[in-house]
């Protein structure tokens, strides 16, 4: 007979039945409920859902040997079993099944008997002791069982009308140690349920053992307590999900205010710059002026002295021939009298005519900002609960680092006559791609850096730059002599010709500025200019600049990360120069050690680095122009090209010989 307890519980079920299947998802698929299976921790999952994470832990081995919750980590197997046998280990959870029937939720169980041996069969019944599905013909042999023949088998369609049988036979009423007997006792001391033969066995001797009987209090209100605790936990967790989609809109809030403060910074700076240029093209114009004056006061004066001691040359010399001894002396102390206060006004003007020099003085503090790598400008901090935390020094810019010597590839080239490698590149797939100038031949080298295929020109072809067209590699050739850039599509093992490009003068150096745009730069003909402009691949030309030097040799150009600036080396002129790429000259660099610079590449926090073919030496130079080191070459003779990998941590330069040496940029250890 039922209690009034049971009562109480089958009257609370009902009145939770309208929201049971909001409740009824797998964990692990997040829908409906699917043959749930329930691990000993009474978590539970789709058997789909349990086998996945089975296949997952298992790595495509054969067995199992230990299986944990995925949701709580609590071990749920130990011992050794077959991927695909191990789920039927597991009990269907038929409290959960009836509760999803409950809820008008269609049921589709198959045999689990017939499951565990690769058989897809209906299920029409459940053993409420075993908790599994099981077909007609699997109930029949399971009640003519001797071990099962005791077993209450139901139809599934009952099962939310026998409750009271799912709970008195469920598993989890049972004894884990000895399956067949009920639960009667409880320790606290062990916070274990026990059945008679585990108390006599094991814990007749405990203190704290509680004997279950129907003496029991009732215990309705306390599953209420639990059940309000649980659903508050469940709130809590949902809040707290909701939170965190909150927080995460709070992040990309957060980088879109970040990004503004960056530009209102950029405005503010910008604003200040252009004030800065404003006042001193005014103070400087006033000046100019104030000394134009002062200049134009002097030199009529000094006319004047000019015309007066003209003058008196012109009456010495008509002395000298007709005056007698006493005119001529005479005339001498006049003139000399004269001379005297003439030379003493000379001096007075020379000692007063100081020469005026004009220098833009620089707050220090804009200076450590202009003259510092990119890298060292700002950084993002992540705070965590409000505070930011101590981070790690992990990352220090590239000035703090060395060039350590990383490999070194003889490349022979296709003939016997010694190869004259100008410029090495890197492909978007991280090929090279090198230039041999004196063979004119560029060579296409796979990862080993072996030569993959060639093209060779008639002319000498010089520098070399790679676009990325809608996701195609084009290269640009260099011709000076031709005057010309040629392009080519490049694949993993094939260069083909594309078009040709006609530039105005020698064309030595070339850089991708975008991916339909290309800068050129090199000699302004028989004068002592160079050039640089920005180009299309239709030929036009965009911008056209030039600078003074020697104007006979040849030019490497690079560009920074943002194309904001451009650099030129000039072996003539020993010398680097940066502009911006409005025309803008930043700076032109020399030192008594940068000898027949080349090639020019920027590094990831835009330090540029020269090669210097005569010295056998790189130089590491800040954005800003100022030396950071000088990086001994020792891979071999007269460095000729440089490019950075993708990383912007590692280098590469083409020689005369022996063909390529690798630098890696390592951090110091302080």
């Amino acid at each position: 007979m039922a209690t009034s307890e049971d009562l109480n519980a089958s009257d609370e079920i009902q009145e939770s039945e309208a929201t049971l299947s909001d409740d009824l998802n797998c964990p692990l698929c997040m829908k409906i409920f699917r043959s749930p299976r329930r691990l000993p921790c009474l978590h539970s999952f789709c058997h789909d859902c349990l086998q996945s994470h089975i296949y997952n832990i298992a790595y495509l081995k054969d067995s199992v040997k230990e299986l944990c919750c995925p949701l709580c980590g609590n071990l749920a197997f130990k011992g050794e079993s077959s991927t695909n046998k191990l789920v039927h280990l597991f009990p269907l959870n038929t409290l959960m099944l009836s509760a999803l029937m409950k809820s008008k939720v269609k049921i589709d169980l198959v045999c689990n008997a017939c499951q565990a041996h690769d058989f897809i069969s209906p299920a029409e019944n459940l053993c409420t002791v075993c908790e599994e599905a099981l077909c007609i013909q699997c109930s029949k042999m399971h009640g003519m069982s001797r071990l099962s023949t005791s077993h209450t088998i139901l139809k599934i369609e009952d099962l939310p009308s026998k409750q009271q049988t799912v709970l008195q036979d469920n598993e989890i009423f049972r004894c884990t140690e000895h399956g067949s007997l009920p639960v009667e006792y409880y320790c606290k001391d062990h916070e274990t349920q026990l059945c008679v033969k585990c108390f006599v066995d094991d814990h007749a001797k405990c203190p704290e053992v509680i004997k279950l009987a129907n003496k029991t209090p009732n215990l309705s209100e306390s599953l209420n307590q639990m059940k309000e605790q649980m659903k508050n936990l469940g709130d809590q967790l949902k809040q707290f999900a909701a939170n965190n989609v909150l927080n995460l809109s709070k992040l990309e809030s957060d980088i879109n205010k970040l990004t503004t403060e960056i530009r209102t910074l950029k405005k503010v700076i910008n604003d200040a710059l252009d004030d800065l240029e404003k006042r001193v093209k005014e103070e400087g114009n006033k000046i100019v002026n104030d000394e134009k004056k002062r200049i134009e006061q002097t030199n009529k004066i000094c006319q004047s002295h000019v015309v007066a001691i003209r003058n008196s040359n012109v009456v010495l010399e008509s002395a000298r021939q007709y005056a007698t001894q006493n005119q001529k002396f005479l005339l001498i102390q006049k003139i000399t009298n004269q001379s005297l206060m003439s030379k003493r006004h000379n001096d007075d003007m020379l000692s007063t005519n100081d020469i005026v020099t004009l220098q833009l003085e620089v707050n220090p503090q804009l200076s450590s900002v202009i003259n510092i790598p990119r890298g060292e400008i700002g950084r993002l901090r992540m705070k965590k609960n409000g505070e930011i935390p101590v981070v790690p020094e992990g990352f220090k810019p590239l000035k703090e680092c060395i060039a350590e010597r990383a490999n070194v590839k003889h490349i022979k080239g296709l003939n016997d006559k010694t190869p004259w490698y100008t410029k090495v590149t890197f492909t978007s797939n991280e090929q090279l791609l090198l230039v041999d100038c004196e063979n004119k031949t560029i060579h296409l080298l796979d990862s080993l850096c072996r030569i993959v295929c060639s093209h060779t020109f008639t002319y000498k072809p010089f520098d070399i730059c790679i676009l990325n067209a809608q996701g195609q590699d084009l290269a640009a050739v260099s011709l000076p002599n031709a005057k010309s850039v040629h392009l080519f599509s490049l694949k993993e093992t094939s260069i083909t010709y594309v078009k040709q490009i006609q530039t105005k003068y020698k064309c030595f150096g070339i850089a991708a500025y975008s991916h339909e745009e290309l800068i050129v730069s090199g000699p302004c003909g028989d004068e002592m200019r160079y050039y640089w402009s920005i180009i299309t691949l239709d030929g036009k030309e965009k911008s056209y600049h030039e600078f003074d030097g020697a104007g006979t040799s040849k030019t490497y150009v690079g560009l920074n990360a943002f194309k904001s600036r451009l650099y030129i080396s000039s072996q003539d002129d020993n010398s680097l120069h940066c502009f911006g790429l409005n025309g803008t000259k930043h700076f032109a660099f020399r030192h008594p050690d940068l000898k027949g610079p080349q090639g020019v590449s920027v590094d990831r926090d835009d330090n540029v680095y020269v090669v210097c073919c005569f010295s056998d030496n790189i130089f590491q130079l800040s954005p800003g122009g100022l030396l950071i080191r000088i990086i001994v070459n020792e891979v071999g003779k007269y460095p000729m090209g440089i490019s950075f990998d993708k990383n912007g941590d590692t280098f590469v330069l083409s020689h005369l010989h022996p063909g390529l040496g690798w630098y890696r940029l390592v951090l110091k250890n302080e």
